[in-house]
């Protein structure tokens, strides 16, 4: 691991001085907090509505949905990170980017509130996910660009704080008002729009007019908007990709689980949801906010993911065996617990992978599809597979892909 004061994958200085890169910190971990809170509520809320529309088609209906948002993320995180890296403004290159993205998130989730149609659900999670990808674009590349590498285990604790809180306090709220997802689909999504404007307010970028325009590499315009080829940027993906998916494949699918599965009625198992949005704050909040720093200090990553996969694959274990409620919750915990130290580690990793100084915003693009794309692909899956071979079959898979996350950390060459 490197240790020199430079961003990742660059000669650059950091863009501000030591404080400056400290104040950052909290900053980003409040930015973060409000658009996860919403998104994982949303997803929750989502499924409520669909059980409402018609509980014969839920499944199908929301796997669509889905199906839908991961290919408009996919596509919208790349080419806002594009657009982003080559944006020349008095506000910043990533500013202008956050606050309008996280606007048109907030409307259109708003506008899903007061439907009650599967087609204008879906028209709606093309334009929310296109906001809030545009958001999450130049917002992911802040980390890179103004934090030195000695502190970017630091500086992910917050975000990994920001991230578990948000998904702690979205699945509270999820539960709280899945018997009334319209009220939670009205006002919940702008607290990401708070959250962006705090940011933009005392975490100012440096204007970027007079910057010298991007130069795009040998094969013009279609090569600048292919990931790099770098091994590292390929296996640290796919080590995101995997881990997420596999806790998420349980995590997102809760409410079907605890209904369908464990037999609970729909206010009992929103009962549950909100104990376990709890569980999750305390438990992943407490594991991101030692494990960033202290990998810092030992000046290791990998050994961290890989306990991180470990640990979470091993809470699904009693669900797979003895499906109860004590299980459910056992999972919980142990999911909080490796959750909370993958994302406050991989998010150093990440940021000390990147390849070129130039283009991190679209780079960040496809490493973060692997942040957003399991809260996406896990219904899908999950739709395919539990009709098919039951909620055990899921639960096996889940491990599986977990271990399999942490396993592809291992070939990374430029983290230890």
């Amino acid at each position: 691991m490197r240790t020199t004061p430079t961003h990742p994958g660059s000669s650059a200085p950091a863009a501000g001085p030591p404080e400056s890169a400290r104040r950052l910190g909290p900053l980003l971990g409040a930015a973060y907090l409000g658009w996860m809170l919403p998104v994982t509520a949303g997803w929750t809320l989502l499924q409520a509505v669909f059980e409402r529309i018609d509980p014969d088609t839920k499944l199908t209906h929301y796997s669509t949905v889905a199906a839908v948002g991961a290919f408009t993320s996919t596509v919208a995180v790349v080419a806002f990170g594009f657009l982003s890296d080559r944006t020349r403004s008095r506000y910043g290159r990533r500013n202008p980017w956050i606050l309008a993205g996280a606007v048109c998130y907030a409307l259109s989730v708003t506008a899903m509130s007061g439907t009650g149609s599967f087609a204008a659900l879906l028209v709606l999670t093309v334009c929310f996910q296109t906001g809030l990808n545009a958001m999450l674009a130049a917002l992911f590349a802040v980390l890179p660009d103004r934090v030195p590498a000695e502190r970017l285990g630091r500086a992910s604790s917050w975000v990994g704080l920001g991230q578990l809180l948000g998904q702690g306090l979205g699945s509270v709220a999820g539960g709280l008002l899945v018997t009334h997802p319209g009220q939670g689909l009205r006002w919940l999504p702008w607290l990401a729009v708070l959250g962006a404007l705090a940011f933009v307010r005392f975490a100012p970028d440096r204007p970027t007019l007079d910057d010298a325009p991007a130069v795009a590499p040998d094969g013009g315009l279609l090569r600048s908007l292919l990931p790099p080829r770098d091994a590292d940027f390929f296996w640290a993906l796919v080590s995101r990709l995997l881990a997420l998916l596999g806790i998420h494949l349980v995590l997102v699918y809760q409410l079907f689980i605890l209904t369908d599965h464990l037999g609970l009625s729909t206010e009992d198992a929103g009962t549950v949801v909100t104990l376990g949005g709890l569980i999750i704050a305390v438990v992943a909040g407490g594991s991101v906010a030692v494990s960033g720093p202290l990998s810092d200090r030992l000046g290791r990553r990998k050994p961290f993911v890989l306990a991180a996969a470990v640990i979470a694959a091993a809470g699904i274990v009693p669900l797979t065996v003895a499906p109860a409620l004590w299980s459910f919750l056992f999972f919980t915990v142990l999911a909080s617990l490796g959750f909370g130290c993958l994302i406050a580690v991989d998010q150093a990793i990440v940021a000390e992978v990147l390849p070129d100084q130039h283009s991190r915003a679209k780079d960040l693009g496809f490493l973060n599809i692997a942040n957003t794309a399991p809260q996406v692909l896990a219904p899908i899956i999950a739709g395919a597979v539990v009709p098919a071979f039951g909620y055990s079959a899921l639960f096996v898979l889940a491990m599986a892909v977990t271990v399999g996350g942490g396993l592809s950390v291992l070939p990374v060459r430029r983290v230890r």
